[in-house]
């Protein structure tokens, strides 16, 4: 896959958090979109609660103009082009619709990342949310059964 942006002076933690997620989806050996969702939770619970400041320092970095936006986004849309790759190639059949829409992946992060905020925030803890897996990986999996419009 090509690149999106060039990494010749990205900021260090950025680029750290970009290469994880990237090896992270590479690495789920998972041979089902049911089995990849449930394990990409547990990696994703476990990657944020180990790389917390990390992920604070970026995202302050971001906020106050020391990563550019450009450079964030780019980033991002790397690591969900990974995902959406990795995603479709494993839903051959396409039971998930969701997953073959160009945004589809991007709604498994967002529903990620949202309760990832929840976590950051204090309403959930880890090992919360670890307990509540199973249920978010059947939500998770109805939502990208939707068929897209138009």
């Amino acid at each position: 896959m090509k690149d999106r942006i060039s990494h010749e002076g990205m900021d260090e933690i950025l680029k750290k958090l970009e290469d994880d997620y990237i090896k992270a989806v590479k690495e789920n050996e998972s041979r089902s979109v049911e089995g990849f969702v449930e394990q990409f939770l547990y990696d994703s619970w476990t990657y944020n609660d180990e790389n917390l400041q990390n992920i604070k320092t970026v995202l302050s970095r971001y906020s106050t103009g020391e990563v550019y936006s450009t450079t964030f986004i780019g980033a991002f849309n790397e690591m969900v082009d990974h995902l959406r790759l990795k995603l479709q190639e494993l839903d051959a059949e396409k039971a998930y619709p969701a997953l073959h829409h160009q945004h589809g992946a991007s709604f498994l992060v967002a529903f990620v990342d949202g309760m990832v905020i929840q976590y950051f925030i204090g309403v959930y803890t880890v090992e919360q949310l670890r307990e509540m897996t199973p249920y978010l990986k059947q939500v998770i999996l109805q939502a990208l059964r939707t068929e897209a419009d138009g």
